[in-house]
């Protein structure tokens, strides 16, 4: 892409000249290289909570004590 302010030649995917800093979002959009802007964000904050488990609840999730019956020669 060539800037038209200050004829400098750089790559399609930035938004504004790395030598004069002209912003070059509507060009871009006019020559159709990017689509217009959003109206509204891509993501939201739900996009990066963390989804509750389901099994939360489920028998698998519960701490057991097992125990080991000893004998009195392994105990002291």
């Amino acid at each position: 892409m060539r800037c038209p302010k200050c004829n400098y030649f750089f790559s399609e995917e930035l938004k504004a000249c790395p030598r004069c800093g002209a912003d070059m979002g509507l060009e871009i959009e006019r020559l159709g290289i990017f689509p217009p802007g959003a109206t509204e964000p891509f993501l939201t904050l739900e996009d990066f909570q963390e989804p509750t488990p389901e099994f939360v609840g489920s028998p698998f999730n519960r701490e057991r004590i097992i125990e080991f019956p000893l004998t009195e020669e392994e105990t002291t």
